[in-house]
């Protein structure tokens, strides 16, 4: 009886080890209903616009009252896409988004005249006179929220992302842009909020505390994903709160490519 306990347990700890180093290696990592996990590299693909139809990355805003489909939108005096209708946006120094990882601001986060000085995930784009930019945290710098690195997971062609550290940095001030929203930080703490995680911080280049399971609001990102090509599109949408912009409507797309290469140094 004593030999088959035994040999259970060196059976289970060896399906245990396995199913250990599996889910340790490659661009991706299975999970639960929401699919499987991709970690690596978003490779951003440039905005453009060719025969009127707009591709690429780029950003759109919702004037108050307006829909996402409809509008009306904001026209940014800076660019001249779709009418000014459309912000496109290059990929920055890191080549687009991180996956399980942050791309924090700068510091200093701003120039002199108010410019966004980030650069890692798209380059800054002018918007009314005054470039903006992209940057993800591990405390979002508007609601004091701890979040979590941008985390993708893909089912049957789809994504759904957490995106709630997607901060824009404009005009010295900071906005987050993020689905789901972080709800600003009242010293209340949601449940395993206390138990911080290390994640790597690609600007940074250190690891820095992130909460796992932060207080957060909305519907998540979601898009498409072609494993043959790597292929993807992820979209939402995003409550602007305070500054000149109050209660208009940011909207966001991505295009490119996943790369799985790209994960964070061991630490």
């Amino acid at each position: 009886m004593t030999t088959s306990f035994r040999r259970t347990g060196a059976v289970l700890a060896a399906v245990i080890a396995a199913g250990t180093l599996a889910g340790c290696g490659g661009g991706s990592k299975e999970d639960d209903s929401r699919g499987t996990e991709l970690v690596g590299l978003l490779k951003l693909a440039p905005g453009a616009v060719k025969g009127g139809k707009v591709s690429g990355t780029w950003f759109r805003m919702v004037q108050v009252g307006g829909t996402v489909k409809n509008g009306p939108f904001m026209k940014n005096a800076d660019s001249k896409a779709d009418g000014g209708e459309v912000t496109l946006l290059r990929p920055g120094t890191s080549g687009g988004l991180r996956l399980e990882g942050y791309q924090s601001q700068p510091v200093p986060a701003f120039a002199a005249n108010g410019d966004s000085l980030a650069n890692a995930i798209v380059k800054p784009a002018r918007f009314f006179a005054v470039a903006f930019s992209i940057s993800t945290n591990p405390v979002d710098p508007q609601t004091k929220r701890q979040v979590a690195p941008p985390t993708v997971y893909v089912k049957d062609g789809r994504l759904s992302a957490d995106l709630s550290s997607w901060g824009v940095t404009w005009n010295k001030q900071v906005f987050n842009q993020g689905a789901p929203k972080p709800v600003p930080d009242t010293a209340a703490k949601a449940p395993g909020q206390e138990k911080a995680a290390k994640v790597w911080d690609w600007v940074a280049g250190k690891y820095l505390e992130s909460a796992p399971a932060p207080t957060l609001t909305g519907t998540s990102a979601t898009g498409t994903f072609d494993a043959k090509s790597g292929r993807f599109t992820l979209e939402w949408t995003s409550l602007i709160e305070g500054g000149p912009f109050n209660r208009f409507i940011g909207r966001w797309h991505l295009e490119g490519t996943f790369v799985k290469d790209g994960r964070a140094p061991d630490a």
